[in-house]
């Protein structure tokens, strides 16, 4: 005989592979009709509906956004003042938005806040006599953590939630200086030192909040930190010499600007520290106010808040 031999347990393993294929290829027809019919009786796919996306019931639903609007006090810190004299407190008003995220943890969220600001000052050193004042804007982008974890059911979370934030971001800044006659003139174009700056600076900051429960929906809030800048021409001082009052090539007005001591060029004190960038407080105190479904905001008796699902 020629050919191949085959033998009787291979042919055995053949036939067991051959029975093993047929099966195998009715479970896959079978599953896949019944996945068909799963697909169409759910109404899924042949009206080409897709899976929703970030919608405003999903986020009150899992309470992934929080609103807050806050008011309080800014006071500078820089050239012009030392220590406790620095707290000239002038008003602000501020607001944001917080994001919360299953990715952050119940801890930890992300923050957008937008303010607006006034600072002012004189002189610590009444022979200088260096006065200014201004209106700021600022907008941060912020990380803020929380002692005590954020939980849905409103009896869980704690009365006081402290927290610290940290972030960073941009402030504007246009000083003026006030004339013998009152009236204030921006300092900025005046060049005081001729130094030309912007008026945009980097800012980054690092403070301590307290976080008062009230509702499913509504908090209040405490919170101050402190601003670094990355300009030292908030006041507009900066460099230690005052220049010549012959510089300003005869403006009385900008060499006064310049110089307020009275004395002149005789004048021997120092105008600034350039060494040390300007920077300023806010303290703030508002309320928050939380997308959910859940408007109950007191528990009666024995009754529990507890959330639908």
């Amino acid at each position: 005989m020629s050919g191949e031999i085959i033998f009787p347990n291979q042919m055995r393993l053949t036939r067991l592979l051959i029975i093993c294929a047929f099966i195998f290829a009715g479970l896959l027809g079978s599953n896949s009709y019944g996945q068909g019919d799963k697909k169409l009786y759910r109404g899924q796919y042949h009206r080409g509906r897709k899976n929703p996306g970030i919608s405003l019931r999903g986020i009150s639903k899992n309470e992934l956004i929080t609103l807050y609007l806050t008011t309080g006090y800014a006071t500078y810190y820089g050239d012009l003042c030392n220590g406790i004299q620095c707290f000239k407190f002038r008003p602000q008003v501020g607001g944001g938005v917080i994001l919360r995220t299953n990715y952050l943890g119940k801890r930890l969220s992300l923050r957008a806040d937008v303010r607006f600001f006034r600072l002012y000052s004189d002189d610590v050193y009444k022979a200088r006599n260096l006065d200014f004042r201004s209106s700021n804007w600022e907008g941060l982008l912020l990380g803020q953590f929380e002692l005590f974890p954020y939980e849905k059911m409103m009896r869980r979370r704690s009365f006081i939630n402290p927290y610290v934030y940290a972030g960073f971001g941009f402030v504007t800044y246009d000083p003026w200086g006030k004339l013998p006659n009152g009236k204030w003139e921006q300092l900025r174009p005046v060049e005081t030192e001729h130094v030309k700056y912007g008026n945009v600076a980097f800012a980054y900051t690092a403070g301590f909040g307290l976080k008062f429960r009230y509702s499913y929906k509504w908090n209040f809030m405490v919170e101050g930190g402190y601003r670094f800048t990355t300009t030292d021409y908030m006041d507009d001082v900066s460099q230690k010499k005052f220049p010549k009052q012959a510089s300003f090539d005869g403006n009385s007005i900008d060499a006064y600007l310049s110089n307020k001591s009275g004395k002149g060029d005789s004048f021997q004190g120092q105008r600034g520290n350039p060494k040390n960038n300007d920077g300023y407080f806010i303290f703030s105190a508002g309320v928050t106010y939380t997308f959910t479904k859940n408007h109950k905001h007191k528990i009666k008796s024995n009754q529990h808040l507890l959330r639908k699902n």
